[in-house]
């Protein structure tokens, strides 16, 4: 889920820029960074961004730059007198004609931050500009998506060719099956052999319970069919990452219960690979939408 998207658009004599990334997360956090000027669309941009980008840690950033000499749509000059006009119209209502203010009192208005953000604060914006605007961060969106769509494709090769590995020891552990039960065999007959009184009944019952204990087709059936099942899910073309964990954790539970099991080295060794395989898989999951 890791991207990257960056777009531009002029709006009220300033260049916008829209800036997007975002990084791997099992939810969506979306942390949002805008011009004052657009703080009151906020909300908007948020669950267009949301939509668009599906989940993960997304950072939108929006700022707003003059160009040329205009700020806000009005001339340097322009808005400069206009917040001296508005200083006076202060200096009007807070003090009376005959009454002299001093200097430093009048530069302690002129500096007021309140009083120079008024201009920009008072920003309209008319539908056509909010509508460019929110084509600026679809743009911004969809070269985020581009940029995750190239990792997924990478993703998607490594995905694959950590199943085709654990697909392909299912086989090599059936093989082995054959040789695990020599063993189990002669060692039966050799127990037999060490003991004196041998109740055949309690016998036929114990070789009952080891051969079911020991009998791994049902995992072998499970492991290949949640592999197939995964493969399906993974190649469906729908954002499925959850849905992938969910049966990653299946697999897992069939490979730990085959190691269990086993009892027989060679058998053993398989299912430690799968599980590296597996873990594999799981680290490069959470990069799947």
């Amino acid at each position: 889920m890791t991207g990257f998207g960056k777009a531009q658009v002029t709006l009220n004599g300033c260049r916008v820029d829209c800036e997007i990334r975002t990084l791997n997360s099992r939810n969506t956090d979306i942390n949002v960074k805008l011009d004052q000027k657009l703080k009151s669309y906020e909300l908007i941009l948020r669950k267009k961004c949301q939509e668009g980008l599906l989940r993960g840690k997304i950072d939108l950033s929006i700022s707003m730059e003059p160009i040329g000499n205009e700020k806000g749509g009005l001339q340097v000059t322009e808005a400069f007198e206009k917040r001296l006009h508005i200083m006076q119209d202060l200096l009007n209502k807070n003090f009376d004609s005959q009454e002299e203010v001093s200097t430093q009192m009048a530069w302690q208005l002129l500096l007021k931050e309140d009083l120079w953000n008024v201009a920009e604060q008072n920003v309209v914006w008319d539908e056509e500009d909010i509508e460019k605007l929110q084509k600026c961060l679809d743009d911004a969106i969809g070269q985020t998506m581009d940029f995750r769509q190239t990792e997924g494709r990478q993703i998607h090769i490594f995905l694959d060719q950590e199943l085709t590995h654990i697909e392909q020891s299912i086989p090599k552990v059936k093989k082995l099956l054959a040789a695990r039960g020599e063993q189990l065999r002669e060692g039966l007959e050799r127990h037999m052999q060490e003991i004196k009184d041998l109740d055949a009944h309690r016998f036929e019952q114990e070789i009952l319970y080891y051969l079911d204990k020991w009998d791994v087709t049902e995992e072998l059936v499970r492991l290949a069919a949640h592999c197939t099942y995964f493969r399906t899910t993974m190649n469906a073309g729908v954002a499925t990452g959850k849905k992938l964990q969910f049966i990653t954790q299946e697999i897992g539970r069939e490979i730990n219960t085959l190691g269990a099991k086993a009892s027989f080295a060679p058998i053993q060794h398989l299912v430690v690979n799968m599980k590296e395989n597996l873990e594999k898989i799981k680290e490069q999951i959470a990069n799947v939408l």
